[in-house]
């Protein structure tokens, strides 16, 4: 059957979409892409809802903190993070003025390649619905083509065996004399 696009399809994976690029943090994911010829994982950036921000001291922690809570980012439900005994790592939720653009960016991706999916299955089913029609089709005339071959043949023969039969006798056959009366010699 042809698709048509569904909202309800469509919301449920932009709501899915963006629940995903909300909790990822943005940065390097070693496993970001696919090389298509050896199938193996390509690294790349990724943007997602959560920022990590790297605080080299612990006297830092609080600066950094204050600096970007007065950007507009809020703290995540992971907060801070020890990366070792000086370092650490501190998890922001991105502001809604940053996340507006590239959510918008990501949803048009997710509609767009519905549409595509939805176009080539489409293409797909047409494709094999005319396939299966001219298959249909042909073995109509396969069969109409054996029928009159058929027929041809049966006509040949019927010729053929009213050139060769041998003649047929017209006259009474010939009786044998019945024997003679008579003496015997």
């Amino acid at each position: 059957m042809l698709k048509t696009l569904d909202p309800k399809e469509l919301q449920s994976r932009k709501s899915a979409a963006e629940e995903q690029f909300r909790g990822r943090k943005a940065g390097i994911n070693h496993f970001a892409g696919v090389d298509p010829v050896t199938g193996r994982p390509v690294g790349g950036h990724q943007d997602g809802g959560i920022e990590a921000v790297l605080v080299k001291y612990a006297e830092d922690l609080i600066p950094v903190y204050v600096e970007f809570t007065a950007k507009g980012y809020t703290l995540t439900t992971i907060g801070t993070v020890a990366l070792n005994a000086n370092t650490f790592e501190v998890y922001f939720n991105r502001p809604e003025s940053q996340i507006k653009p590239m959510l918008a960016a990501i949803l048009q991706k997710v509609e767009d390649d519905y549409t595509a999916e939805i176009e080539i299955h489409n293409e797909k089913f047409i494709e094999s619905e005319v396939q299966a029609q001219i298959n249909i089709e042909a073995r109509r005339q396969e069969r109409e083509l054996a029928e009159a071959a058929a027929k041809r043949r049966a006509e040949i023969e019927a010729e053929i065996r009213a050139t060769f039969q041998p003649p047929q006798e017209t006259t009474a056959p010939v009786q044998a004399p019945a024997p003679a009366k008579g003496k015997r010699s």
